[in-house]
């Protein structure tokens, strides 16, 4: 993970494309882990929430 957050924090890569990275961890770590659902705090205060639903069809 600190591999990770080096990479990230010393990219010149943009800000969305750096949580876009974080969230496609978290949904293989949600997976793995068998959780389902996360929230991340960002820089400028809001919460990111990530959850995993199951798709309900209405027929």
């Amino acid at each position: 993970m600190q591999q990770i957050s080096n990479l990230l924090i010393n990219s010149p890569v943009k800000s969305e494309d750096k949580l876009a990275v974080m969230m496609m961890f978290c949904f293989q770590l949600l997976s793995s882990t068998q959780t389902d659902g996360v929230n991340m705090r960002v820089s400028d205060g809001r919460v990111l929430s990530l959850k995993f639903e199951l798709e309900t069809l209405k027929h």
